[in-house]
């Protein structure tokens, strides 16, 4: 994910039948080509289900659903716990700030 540029990404339809931002790998790319003949959403998330969980299980990104935003480089090495602490103090320090402004 840190490693990925601003196409590495790509909305498709070929995990769940719904469109999602993804990073490109082989099943985005080959299944991606065939997109208009998927069927929609739960269909098609039932039919790659199987498929997700073996990946999953045998650590295959290239077959996972990688979901990402379009600016997956943004991304910060750090556990969630300090991303959800660092947030939360953000959030306090504008507010703490927005008290300060007169009304």
């Amino acid at each position: 994910m840190l490693g990925s540029a601003e196409d590495s990404t790509s909305v498709t339809r070929a995990f769940s039948g719904r469109p999602a931002r993804g990073v490109k790998n082989r099943f985005l790319i080959e299944v991606g080509e065939h997109e208009e003949e998927l069927p929609p959403f739960p269909v098609q998330n039932a039919l790659t289900k199987d498929v997700r969980g073996a990946a999953q299980k045998q650590n295959r990104t290239e077959f996972m659903s990688l979901w990402a935003g379009q600016a997956a480089q943004l991304g910060r090495p750090i556990k969630a716990a300090e991303l959800v602490g660092a947030v939360v103090d953000e959030a306090e320090a504008a507010l703490r700030k927005l008290a300060r402004l007169p009304t």
